[in-house]
């Protein structure tokens, strides 16, 4: 009898937290699929061209005509009512059609949406293929390396082909696309297609042609994976002693402790580095940039100052440059300087904004060896600014400002900062836990 109770219990016990999470469930997907009427939307779609009109340089990339038909094309698809995420699909193409980075519209509830309701999957683009890159899913058959074929019945070109045209990149810039996916996946494809309740996922194992179907249902628990690609260190060192190697990585160089922006933190923890590199007789120095989108300049020259001997020219000598408070020449660190010191960035596809620029005079100087993928951006980008939020849908929203550029020869403005060193980081590195560009520097 009382082995009878405990099952009674057990099961009432179960029952209620399967209830509590189908009505979790249910209040968070169905505030997502909350419907605006189409008076509002369109008040929405007029402030977003108003604010797209702010734009210094609004058809650089684009021309009148394709724009304005373009925007005739989305208007039409208004709907009586529509959900913040159809109104963000029909919008977000207009907003990437300007081929500006820093113009922006931004869907920020997915950042607080439980983890629960991601979609169990860490991707990788590659040849235009997409690929699990962890084994997440409840099923032994998806092995990192998988091809996913589908999701939720839409195929993975087609997802690629359809976030691609969401993506604000400068110039339209190819190396960022892809970058930025590899990091920002589960961003781009939950403001495009939502949240669900259960996903659908069509994929074929790492070297194999047999295709399997799995599924995987919010109710089950957070992943850790979701907790770790969220708390990666934003800025490190590890020393090599082995091949008097140190490695720096910077995540971005708008540093953020604690939620609010701290310039000087990140010159100081860059300074206890270069001490510690010269204390140690280190003789091999790589910055790794990857993922890396842009920042604060006040960060890239402090980095700059470490690597020259002389003065170098830094931002271009004009009245904008000199109102934004851009540094015009950057001046050698005279303590623990490492120009003497042979020294390597790391680049891939996401390094962008001031990031780009930063590359574009090491490279204009010779102060480095880059080692890794074209760049995200150049030397030039329009930074950005923020702007009002639309009214009903509550979109986020920034703005490209005058165009501002490093002191260099002109490059061209569609393709990134090409390395001295090409060497792609690829699907078979990522699943054996290889690292080629770390291992080119330590066999130097």
């Amino acid at each position: 009898m009382r082995n009878f109770l405990l099952i009674i219990v057990f099961l009432s016990c179960s029952l209620l937290t399967e209830a509590q999470n189908i009505s979790i469930k249910d209040s968070i997907i169905t505030k997502h699929n909350t419907k605006i009427e189409k008076e509002k939307l369109i008040e929405d779609f007029n402030q977003l061209l108003e604010t797209l009109e702010e734009h210094p340089s609004q058809f650089e990339f684009i021309s009148k005509d394709s724009y304005e038909k373009l925007v005739n094309i989305q208007r039409n698809k208004l709907k009586d009512s529509m959900t913040v995420k159809e109104f963000y699909q029909v919008t977000s193409p207009i907003v990437a059609s300007l081929g500006c980075l820093h113009t922006r519209i931004v869907d920020t509830r997915f950042f607080r949406t439980p983890y629960k309701y991601w979609l169990p999957l860490i991707v990788w683009f590659e040849n235009e293929k997409m690929y699990a890159t962890n084994n997440c899913v409840e099923n032994i058959e998806m092995n990192p390396g998988s091809e996913i074929i589908e999701i939720n019945g839409i195929s993975s070109s087609e997802i690629l082909k359809t976030l691609k045209s969401t993506i604000s990149a400068d110039a339209f810039n190819e190396s960022f696309y892809r970058g930025d996916l590899n990091i920002n996946f589960l961003y781009y494809y939950h403001t495009y297609f939502g949240f669900d309740s259960e996903y659908k996922i069509k994929f074929k194992p790492y070297n194999s042609e047999k295709i399997f179907i799995t599924s995987f249902l919010i109710n089950e628990p957070a992943l850790n994976y979701k907790v770790e690609i969220n708390n990666k260190p934003r800025l490190g060192i590890v020393m090599n002693k082995e091949n008097k190697t140190a490695i720096i990585k910077i995540k971005n160089f708008n540093y953020f402790p604690r939620g609010r922006q701290n310039i000087d933190f990140f010159k100081e923890e860059i300074d206890t580095y270069m001490k510690k590199i010269k204390d140690e007789n280190i003789s091999k120095v790589a910055f790794d940039l990857r993922g890396n989108r842009g920042g604060n300049p006040e960060c890239t020259k402090h980095i700059l100052s470490y690597l020259i001997n002389k003065e170098v020219n830094f931002y271009e000598s004009n009245d904008l440059n000199k109102s934004r408070n851009r540094p015009i020449t950057v001046k050698p660190k005279t303590t623990n300087n490492i120009s003497d010191i042979k020294t390597y960035m790391l680049t891939d596809g996401r390094c962008a904004s001031a990031t780009g620029q930063m590359l574009a005079v090491v490279k204009h100087n010779e102060l480095a060896m880059i080692i890794g993928e074209e760049t995200g951006g150049t030397y030039s980008t329009h930074p950005g600014r923020g702007a009002t939020a639309l009214k009903y849908t509550k979109l986020g929203l920034q703005i490209g400002t005058e165009r501002e550029s490093v002191n260099v020869p002109e490059l061209k403005l569609d393709k990134g900062i090409i390395p001295d060193k090409e060497i792609k980081l690829q699907l078979f590195n990522i699943i054996n836990g290889d690292d080629p560009l770390l291992n080119y520097i330590l066999k130097k």
